[in-house]
């Protein structure tokens, strides 16, 4: 295989490249503007490897300059020039060059294909999106259970029916008639067997009855605890807490006692709906 010696070669793109022998070097002159007086044929340096894809590749025989081409000189004093370019691949020659170093740092960097971190969002957003999930999961059938065992003086104690919701109103305005001193809730309320049971059968009785009870405690608070059906008849179970302004004598107390008493009440149909019958100490 022929070697070409050391000596400036036309590169191919218009400057004079060092050879070593083996391989191009980033030393680089550009052509004197004087012709350079043509040598014999037989005295001209073999041509220059040329640069294909980045790969030097020898000729099979030297090359003759052109006329319009200077002559590669072998002046050792031209070896002394600085470069024209750094040790790394010349501008406009992002895959370098036989001989030179490959382009990296900042031109890697600024040449590579840049990654999306939008997937992090994503990741983030599904994660939020399935805490509510599950949080609402959770939530729902609790705030089902709270509204749906809400009353105004508590909770419905488990009134699974219409039936079961009407015996527990007819409970609360009972409590109401009486902390209120308001006789048609009281009627309404009630059966005239638990009216005859009570002596209260008069509005006036009821009345005097009222004003005495609720002038007697405060903070009256009615909740329903079970609600249970045993054929026509449904039993509402209640705690009441109060703070009694009376001793269990009858006297006055300088501060309020607090008390809880438990109910059982029996609500039947009466009238096209419901209303006490009964009721129960506990």
């Amino acid at each position: 295989m022929a070697t070409t010696p050391p000596g400036w070669y036309d590169d191919g793109r218009g400057a004079l490249r060092w050879w070593d022998g083996q391989q191009w070097t980033e030393h680089v002159q550009t052509p004197d503007p004087d012709p350079a007086v043509d040598a014999p044929a037989e005295e001209q340096a073999p041509a220059a490897p040329t640069l294909e894809d980045g790969v030097s590749v020898e000729p099979a025989e030297p090359a003759v300059p052109s006329p319009d081409q200077p002559a590669a000189s072998n002046d050792p004093d031209l070896a002394a020039r600085p470069a024209e370019y750094p040790p790394s691949a010349p501008p406009g020659y992002p895959g370098g060059f036989t001989g030179g170093a490959a382009p990296a740092g900042g031109f890697i960097a600024a040449t590579e294909p840049k990654k999306s971190k939008l997937w992090i969002l994503w990741v983030v957003l599904g994660v939020v999106l399935l805490g509510i999930v599950i949080l609402m999961a959770i939530l729902i059938p609790v705030l089902i259970g709270v509204f749906g065992n809400a009353t105004s003086g508590g909770g419905n104690g488990g009134a699974s029916d219409a039936d079961e919701a009407a015996a527990v109103a007819a409970v609360q305005l009972y409590d109401e008639a009486w902390r209120t001193v308001d006789c048609d809730k009281f009627v309404a309320a009630t059966t005239e067997e638990l009216r005859v049971a009570l002596e209260l059968t008069a509005c006036e009785d009821f009345d005097v009855a009222a004003t005495g009870f609720s002038e007697s405690v405060e903070n009256y608070q009615l909740t329903v605890t079970a609600v249970e059906r045993d054929g026509d008849e449904i039993s509402v179970q209640t705690s009441e807490t109060y703070d009694s302004l009376y001793d269990e004598d009858g006297n006055p107390v300088e501060e309020p006692t607090p008390y809880e008493d438990r109910y059982d009440y029996t609500v039947v149909p009466s009238a096209g709906g419901w209303a006490v019958d009964d009721l129960d100490s506990n």
